[in-house]
């Protein structure tokens, strides 16, 4: 299955990431691409915004992408297609999109 994601950073630029099947790969179950998003959040020292302290997916995957540079972006690094490829698989989707501007998923 082709999947890309889209950022859409604060200012309102939209990037559109197209999967190679092998950086899909790398996540096997959609559990693996939660697991590693999860890790990248903890890494980062990122808190969970909601205030009974249950972390919701969708939060985690808008503060890691928040977190970034926005020049990353325009130019992905290795790590960041990681990230996006991590997000597609866990949340099984053909498309997604990553709105920073408007905090939503």
């Amino acid at each position: 299955m082709d999947q890309s994601v889209s950022v859409v950073t604060k200012n309102g630029d939209r990037y559109t990431f197209h999967l190679t099947a092998a950086e899909l790969a790398e996540f096997a179950t959609p559990r693996d691409g939660r697991h590693f998003v999860g890790n990248l959040f903890n890494e980062a020292g990122l808190e969970t915004p909601n205030p009974v302290g249950k972390i919701l997916m969708i939060d985690q995957v808008l503060m890691v992408a928040l977190e970034q540079k926005a020049a990353v972006w325009a130019e992905p690094t290795p790590e960041v297609r990681k990230f996006l490829a991590a997000v597609a698989v866990a949340l099984g989707r053909a498309s997604v999109t990553i709105d920073l501007a408007n905090y939503k998923l």
